[in-house]
């Protein structure tokens, strides 16, 4: 199941989009050889680049633990506690891939990224 999130510019009239799609897979070993373990998680996807031309790698997201900023902290907010739902969590990371973050933003360890060029 796939969600795309469209990012509209009023001063370029551009859009990009960004994909949330939900997926689950089937563990295909485990120690004992056999596993009918599932795993679900989130997976973040766009085509579109940042302002200093840079893409984005697909971000994977396994539960309302893994937040935003290097799993430490929420990109919004100088929160660290888990995202209380999944619209909560979607709008975070959106917030995230619009407006960038500074390096160790919110003392989160994370790297530089610019901001989502529309």
């Amino acid at each position: 199941m796939s969600v795309a999130i469209d990012i509209y510019s009023n001063s370029s009239g551009n859009t990009v989009s960004v994909s949330v799609d939900f997926a689950a897979e089937v563990r295909s070993s485990s120690f004992d050889g056999i596993s009918t373990q599932f795993e679900y998680f989130f997976k973040f996807t766009t085509g579109g680049v940042d302002t200093d031309g840079n893409g984005y790698s697909p971000r994977i997201v396994g539960d309302l633990t893994d937040l935003a900023l290097n799993r430490q902290k929420q990109a919004a907010t100088n929160t660290a506690t888990a995202y209380t739902n999944i619209k909560n969590m979607i709008v975070d990371y959106v917030y995230d891939y619009i407006y960038g973050h500074a390096a160790d933003k919110f003392s989160s360890g994370v790297a530089y990224k610019a901001p989502l060029s529309i």
